[in-house]
């Protein structure tokens, strides 16, 4: 059985200048991702874990890309106005504190206590501002682009094919070897798979034949976005009338679906009372919130109460696919 991991927003193989910056928020290797599917979830699928395919699909080389390198962020140094207005604001704190504390007098070029709380507060508010700057609009910019960009069943965008095509791949190795596909998504992988299993294999004859058997959503906005109603399929009137709630998807093209959330994850959002009858549940990720946005992949529980759920789905729903 092969087991797809489908990544979220601001991964970029090809940027270690932005996989540097992101390092606080904890962004977890795909080695490491990869090890624990692997250990945890292979074993509960086959009866030979080493030899079950585990395989990634990249595509944030088709995510944003800013064209003036992010010059319209006002904490990058090639905005000096920017970090003006920030100094600015700096001396402004560090003049309204001198008039309460007493300021120190400068002795053989010792800076003055108002000139440290200038430089304290003007870095803080970079170091505040700067992780947020390095994540948030790479966060926006991948959603906007995909959005933008994902087409339709007529005309497939550039992140679906490439989706597509790697989930192909996948599936031609779970039918040689006789086993279901499992998928695993992260973040905005999330709303690429809804998009994929309730639009385009419906609707694109080529791909009818593939489905994927169980999928964990970890840190996902599915719920978030068919609320908005920002999938291809949203109903104008979800959220009205005796049939509220939105429907699973087909099980012609998706089996069992977990949507896992953290509550100190701000990115992460609920399914259920969306989705009728999702598997939803929250997951306690015990990092802080800088990290809990990635900590699902790095936890060794996450993976075990994958690989439980996944046990149960496919016990349950072994022979069925309709």
């Amino acid at each position: 059985m092969p087991i797809v991991f489908i990544h979220g927003v601001a991964v970029r193989d090809d940027d270690p200048v932005l996989a540097r910056r992101l390092q606080p928020l904890g962004e977890v290797p795909w080695t490491t991702i990869e090890s624990h599917l692997r250990q945890h979830v292979a074993p509960v699928i086959s009866d030979d874990p080493e030899g079950v395919p585990v395989m990634r699909i990249y595509w944030g080389d088709l995510g944003a890309r800013f064209a003036w390198g992010g010059g319209s962020l006002v904490s990058r140094p090639s905005n000096p106005e920017g970090l003006e207005r920030v100094a600015d604001a700096a001396e402004e704190v560090a003049d309204a504190a001198a008039t309460v504390t007493p300021t120190a007098v400068a002795d053989a070029g010792r800076p003055t206590l108002r000139e440290r709380r200038v430089r304290g507060v003007r870095g803080a508010v970079t170091a505040i501002r700067r992780p947020l700057e390095d994540f948030v609009p790479v966060f926006i910019g991948d959603v906007m682009t995909y959005i933008a960009s994902r087409g339709d069943a007529e005309a497939p965008g550039p992140i679906i094919q490439r989706v597509l095509g790697g989930l192909e791949v996948a599936a031609f190795a779970a039918e040689s070897r006789g086993e279901p596909l499992v998928v695993l998504t992260h973040s905005m992988g999330g709303q690429i798979v809804y998009d994929l299993v309730t639009h385009f294999l419906p609707r694109l004859p080529e791909h009818r034949a593939l489905r994927i058997d169980y999928w964990a959503a970890a840190a996902s906005q599915v719920g978030f976005f068919e609320e908005l109603g920002l999938f291809l399929e949203s109903r104008p009137d979800r959220g009205q009338g005796p049939a509220a709630l939105t429907p699973l998807p087909s099980r012609e093209f998706l089996g069992g679906w977990w949507n896992v959330w953290d509550h100190a994850d701000l990115l992460s959002f609920r399914a259920a009372g969306i989705f009728e009858g999702v598997d939803d549940s929250p997951f306690f990720a015990a990092g802080s919130l800088t990290t809990d946005h990635n900590k699902y992949l790095s936890a060794p529980e996450f993976y075990r109460q994958f690989a439980d759920r996944l046990h149960a789905s496919l016990g349950r729903h072994e022979g069925r696919t309709t």
